[in-house]
């Protein structure tokens, strides 16, 4: 059998037809490797080629194999995991309200808005499984760049009415932030093999991400991504990306990402928190939130409600201005009303499903895929670690959030972040770079 009448007829068996070049350039390669070892036993080229074939055996049973192989895969028992968290911490929040912030206006509307904003990000993180991630990666520049534009846009032609406006940008450069991670590393991906130009190339692109967050003014999120990008830009170096020394560059990078964060931290005017006029203000803010915090825990039991003592402390907490319903402290309030157990495992769950997660992704034979999940996860990890150093009062207060807990920018971008990891698994035998 001619090579070409075998390729058509293997190649038939496979359902998806994304995967047909895939296939093809593999099964071209071991049929030249095998053509290749007859020939030096002797053969001529074609008795060389024709023996290479009959060595691939049955071509329909070797195309349902690869048909088995090269095809999507969708996890679904980790979809389901992560709706049932889901539901799980929707309940939780709202019970804690109930336990807790008796008095807050609206529980049930806010509810229904969450619930609606959850469901939306579960809906979508589904519709993003099966979307091929490699179809964003080779628009990134494009989409990045059509961002940027509409995100001038509304800076430049908008005017502030009752700060809606500022709320407004706030959670248009928020969002732009995170989703551009993914964008990120698939523009990083796509200066490989151009050495020390390519490194330049991707630090200017990280611009969009650094300018979004100067304009939110927010210190702790700036510090968070740049240590994301520096992380980032460290992997794409190790993995040889750019084929430039290793060492030298990852020192570089570190040393570089060492300054500029002792940069940031020495800014005085810089950051904010609850409307503090002044950066004596916001410190002032902070550590009183940080105090309270600790006081809080120190009330707090293994396993059961804190002590009766913690009344009071829980007035001065909700004095404050620190109800559940703001999603801020969350983990605290579960310590409160059920122990600190609980809130350890609830912990400990939620960094399980994200380091599976992230272990799906780091897998991948794809270097571009595994560039993205470590991208991803990153976020969602770091985030989730300043979220729970908050409600153990080890850090300030600052504008963190914790992945699969209430709100509705933050589950957005959650679920996108975790629809993007879910696509590089389903297409793992499919998309190659």
């Amino acid at each position: 059998m001619e090579r070409q009448e075998y390729m058509e007829l293997l190649t038939g068996q496979i359902r998806c037809k994304r995967a047909i070049p895939l296939v093809t350039k593999e099964l071209e390669i071991h049929i030249e490797e095998q053509k290749a070892d007859f020939m030096k036993e002797g053969a001529t080229e074609q008795e060389a080629e024709e023996a290479a074939v009959r060595e691939m055996g049955d071509p329909v049973e070797v195309g349902i194999w690869m048909d088995g192989i090269h095809r999507p895969k969708m996890d679904w028992r980790i979809i389901f995991f992560i709706g049932v968290i889901s539901a799980v911490c929707m309940g939780v929040w709202y019970y804690l309200n109930i336990q807790v912030a008796k008095e807050a206006a609206d529980l049930s509307e806010l509810f229904v808005r969450y619930l609606f904003y959850t469901a939306a990000g579960y809906a979508a993180m589904i519709g993003i499984c099966y979307i091929d991630y490699t179809w964003f990666a080779s628009r990134a520049k494009k989409i990045m760049l059509l961002y940027c534009g509409l995100l001038a846009g509304v800076l430049m032609s908008f005017e502030p009415v009752n700060d809606i406006f500022d709320e407004m940008c706030s959670s248009a450069v928020w969002l732009m932030a995170y989703l551009f991670i993914p964008l990120y590393c698939s523009v990083l991906y796509s200066y490989r093999k151009t050495g020390v130009r390519g490194i330049v190339k991707g630090i200017v692109w990280m611009l969009p991400i650094v300018i979004s967050l100067l304009i939110c003014g927010n210190k702790m999120e700036l510090l968070i991504f740049l240590v994301v990008l520096a992380a980032i830009l460290s992997y794409a170096v190790y993995a040889g990306t750019f084929q430039i020394p290793a060492r030298k560059t990852l020192a570089v990078i570190c040393g570089v990402t060492v300054l500029f964060f002792a940069g940031m931290l020495m800014l005085e005017d810089f950051g904010g928190y609850k409307g503090a006029a002044t950066q004596s203000e916001y410190r002032k803010v902070m550590a009183q939130s940080k105090d309270t915090v600790q006081e809080v825990l120190l009330y707090s039991r293994a396993i059961g409600r804190a002590k009766e003592s913690t009344g009071d402390v829980m007035g001065t907490f909700e004095l404050a201005g620190v109800f559940p319903a703001e999603d801020g402290f969350t983990l605290l309030y579960l310590a409160v009303i059920f122990g600190t157990f609980v809130s350890a495992v609830a912990v400990l769950i939620i960094a399980a499903l994200l380091l599976k997660m992230i272990s799906l992704t780091v897998k991948q034979k794809n270097r571009l895929g595994r560039l993205m999940g470590i991208g991803c996860g990153l976020v969602l990890i770091v985030h989730a670690a300043g979220y729970v150093l908050e409600n153990t009062g080890f850090i300030a207060p600052e504008q963190l959030y914790c992945p699969f807990t209430v709100g509705g920018r933050e589950v957005i971008v959650t679920y996108v972040l975790l629809g993007v990891m879910l696509s590089i698994y389903r297409y793992q035998s499919i998309s190659e770079a």
